[in-house]
């Protein structure tokens, strides 16, 4: 008998048929890419709020070191503006050395500010002198100064608040995300002051004058705040204004750049009442 012979089924794709399932590939990627993105967001969110309760613990503990009294914030702005509190500068020509921070005892070998994993240099943000306070801003007109005893004198600078000062700590921002909108084509940088929304400029009530927004709602729309009791939550973006020391940013720009303020329009949250 002739043996028959065995037809077997072809096992080739079409060029059609692998163009369909490239595009399908194509399409589920682009539907994942978002989910993708803020499950990392939201990953780097939550480091973030760690290393800035870190930073709020490190300066709780320097108050208990120094007789209640919290890091100073810009001792010496005025002149020769060489300290910070989160690092030091041999000449206005150098950048802060997070190393030499005030509260650089406090975050273990290293000495250096934890930075802020959205922080990205090269992406969102621009190298600049402040980089060594991690993306992170310090209440300074309250908390790091004393711009309520003192209003824009040098003295202001010179003392820190004491942890008796602040009557609720739970609701009195210590540090936030924060950033400087520098010019018209959105360039963000390092700055180390989250403002208030208004400027303290002498004892008694605020004025009416503003500073510029500076606190970054970098992680969904949201940033990051410690409080000075120690803890840590997020808040959303509330208001914004103007960028006042030039005409360049507007506040409806800088709101969709993420930076302005959350809660009240007013000082409530940052004063020590």
């Amino acid at each position: 008998m002739t043996p028959c012979s065995i037809q077997r089924p072809a096992v080739g794709f079409s060029l059609i048929e692998l163009l369909v399932a490239l595009v399908v590939i194509v399409l589920l990627l682009s539907l994942l890419a978002p989910a993708l993105s803020r499950a990392r967001e939201t990953a780097r969110t939550a480091v973030c709020g760690s290393n800035i309760r870190q930073l709020a613990l490190a300066n709780l503990a320097y108050a208990n070191d120094n007789h209640n009294h919290f890091a100073i914030a810009a001792r010496d702005i005025w002149h020769p503006n060489l300290e910070r509190w989160h690092g030091m500068r041999g000449s206005n020509s150098e950048r802060f050395d997070p190393a030499r921070s005030t509260l650089a005892s406090y975050f273990g070998e290293s000495g250096r500010v934890k930075r802020c994993p959205s922080f990205i240099e090269g992406e969102d943000y621009q190298s600049g002198f402040e980089d060594g306070c991690g993306g992170y801003g310090y209440n300074a007109s309250y908390l790091g100064g004393r711009s309520d005893l003192h209003g824009s004198s040098p003295a202001a600078a010179e003392r820190s608040a004491r942890d008796a000062d602040v009557r609720t700590p739970t609701s009195t921002v210590m540090f936030t995300d924060s950033a400087y909108i520098l010019d018209a084509d959105y360039t963000k940088a390092a700055y180390s002051f989250c403002e208030p929304p208004f400027w303290q400029l002498n004892a008694g009530p605020p004025s009416s004058m503003r500073p510029n927004p500076t606190i970054d709602f970098r992680h969904l729309g949201q940033c990051n705040v410690a409080w000075v009791d120690g803890h840590v939550d997020r808040q959303d973006l509330a208001f914004s204004v103007d960028y006042q020391t030039h005409s360049r940013i507007s506040g409806d720009e800088a709101a969709d750049q993420g930076v302005g303020w959350f809660g009240p329009e007013d000082n409530s949250l940052f004063d020590l009442e």
